[in-house]
C-alpha cells in the first residue's frame, strides 16, 4: 500500500546554499521511495518534527497551514484511488500527486484539468507518429509521410532531443519554436508547413484517446500564414505556344511537354498521379489500326483519395499512343517516369520531378512565357481557363476534387486580376 509522510529533508545533498532544508512529502510505493518538494525550505531549528509545523519565522502559521493542506490532499488521494494506484509505478504516482496537490489550488476547473493532464500524460509525439507514418507508407501516401517526418525532425533540432511529449508542446513552446524558425531564416509558408502536420497529430491523438483535449495548444495559437499572393496561370495562347514548340521527338523536353499537356487535358491531374498511372486504368479502351481511339482515364488522386473518371481527349489519346499504350501489359506504367511505392521510391520520384520541372521551365522560356512554370501550372491553368470560359464554380470544384465550394472560390480568387480585365473589356467594348 502506498504511503506518504511530511518531513524536513535533512540530507546533506538536499541542503541549500543558505543552509536551509526543503520541506517535502516522502512517498513510498512498491518498495520504492520518492520525495515531492513543497517549495518551502527552513533552517533545521525552525522545524518541529513532532507537530509537523514551521516555527519562529515570519508567516510560519500560514506556511504550516499550506504544507499540512498539501499533505492532507496527497494522503486523501492515496486513500480514494487505491485500485488505480495499484497499476502505477512510483514515478507515475509521484507525478499524479504533484499534479493533484498543486492543481487543487486552481479555481478554474478547466485550468485544473489541463494542469493535471499536462503533468501526468507521458505520451510521446515521436512514438505516436511512428504508427501513423507506417500507415501512410502502407497506403502509398509518402508525400504526407515526408511532411510529418520533416516537421518532427525540425522539432527535434529545436529541442535538442529525440523524446518530445505532447504535454511539452504548449502555447509558449509553439511561440518559441516559431521564433526559432524565424531566426533560421524560414518564411511564414515554411513555418506553416512545419506546424500543420503537428496540429494534425494533436487532433488525431485526441480522437484516438491518446491524449486529452486539454493538452491541445492549437486552439489558442495562430499558425503563421503568408500573405496571399496572386497565383499565376497560363492563358490558352500560352498553352498553344507550348504545343507548337519544335522539340526533338523522344528528348527530355519532348517528354516534359507530353506530361504537361496530359495533365492539362485531364483536369490538372498531378505529376505524381500520372507517374503511377497503369494501362489497366484506361477503361472502355477502343483501338483501331493499332492505336487507341477512345477511352476513359480512371484514377484515385494521391493527395485526397478522390476518384476520377475522365473521358480522354484527342490530345491525350495522341500522347498515350506515342508511349505505345497498345503493346503495354495491364500492370505496366503508362509513362516512363517510373514510380516505386516505398519511401526510397518517393525520394527518387522527387528528384525526377525536379528534373521534369527544370525541362518544363526551359520549355516555357522557349515558348516566350515569362513565368517560371512548373508541372503544377497545368492544374492552375485548367482551373483558370475554365473560369474565363464561364464554367460554373461547382463544375470546376468537381474537376479539382474540392468537397467545399468555398475552397474552390478561394482557389480561383487567388489567380490574376486579368480575368476581371477580360470581363470588363467584353462589357465595355
Amino acid at each position: 500500500m502506498a504511503k506518504v509522510k511530511l518531513k524536513l529533508d535533512r540530507r546533506k545533498t538536499s541542503q541549500k546554499k543558505d543552509g536551509t532544508f526543503p520541506i517535502v512529502l516522502v512517498l513510498n510505493h512498491k518498495s520504492k521511495t520518492r520525495t515531492i518538494s513543497l517549495n518551502y525550505s527552513v533552517n533545521e531549528n525552525d522545524w518541529n518534527d513532532s507537530a509537523l509545523e514551521v516555527k519562529s519565522i515570519p508567516n510560519h502559521k500560514r506556511i504550516t497551514a499550506k504544507i499540512r493542506s498539501q499533505f492532507s490532499k496527497a494522503d486523501m488521494f492515496l486513500i480514494n484511488n487505491k485500485i488505480e494506484i495499484d497499476s502505477m509505478d512510483v514515478k507515475e504516482l509521484k507525478q499524479r500527486i504533484e499534479a493533484e496537490i498543486i492543481a487543487n489550488e486552481k479555481t478554474n476547473p478547466r485550468l485544473r484539468e489541463r494542469f493535471i493532464s499536462k503533468k501526468v500524460n507521458r505520451a510521446s509525439i515521436i512514438d505516436y507518429s511512428e504508427g501513423k507514418l507506417q500507415r501512410l507508407k502502407e497506403s502509398n501516401k509518402n508525400g504526407y509521410a515526408f511532411a510529418i517526418t520533416t516537421s518532427l525532425n525540425t522539432l527535434k533540432r529545436f529541442t535538442g532531443t529525440d523524446e518530445i511529449l505532447f504535454a511539452e508542446i504548449d502555447l509558449v513552446f509553439l511561440k518559441n519554436f516559431t521564433a526559432y524558425c524565424v531566426g533560421r531564416g524560414n518564411k511564414a509558408n515554411t513555418i506553416s508547413a512545419y506546424l500543420r502536420p503537428i496540429k494534425t497529430l494533436f487532433r488525431e491523438a485526441i480522437q484516438e484517446g491518446v491524449i486529452p483535449a486539454e493538452l491541445n495548444p492549437f486552439p489558442k495559437f495562430k499558425i503563421p500564414k503568408a500573405k496571399n499572393t496572386k497565383k499565376r496561370a497560363l492563358r490558352m495562347d500560352d498553352i498553344n505556344e507550348i504545343r507548337k514548340l519544335d522539340l526533338k521527338e523522344g528528348s527530355a523536353h519532348y517528354d516534359a511537354r507530353n506530361y504537361f499537356l496530359f495533365m492539362f487535358n485531364n483536369m490538372g491531374i498531378n505529376l505524381i498521379d500520372i507517374s503511377q498511372l497503369k494501362k489497366k486504368q484506361i477503361l472502355e479502351a477502343k483501338y483501331q489500326n493499332g492505336e487507341l481511339i477512345s477511352g476513359r482515364l480512371v484514377y484515385t488522386r494521391s493527395k485526397n483519395g478522390r476518384q476520377y473518371s475522365i473521358k480522354l481527349t484527342e490530345e491525350s489519346l495522341s500522347i498515350l499512343n506515342f508511349y505505345d499504350i497498345l503493346n503495354k501489359e495491364n500492370n505496366d506504367l503508362v509513362f516512363p517516369i517510373g514510380y516505386e511505392v516505398s519511401p526510397s521510391g518517393f525520394k527518387r520520384y522527387k528528384k525526377k520531378r525536379q528534373r521534369i520541372n527544370k525541362r518544363i521551365r526551359e520549355m516555357g522560356e522557349m515558348a516566350g512565357i515569362k513565368e517560371n512554370i512548373t508541372s503544377y501550372y497545368a492544374r492552375h491553368s485548367w482551373a483558370t481557363i475554365a473560369k474565363r470560359k464561364m464554367i460554373p464554380v461547382s463544375v470546376i470544384a468537381e474537376g479539382l476534387g474540392h468537397s467545399d465550394l468555398k475552397t474552390t472560390q478561394i482557389y480561383l480568387d487567388s489567380f490574376d486580376d486579368d480575368i476581371l480585365d477580360d470581363a470588363n473589356d467584353n462589357i465595355v467594348n
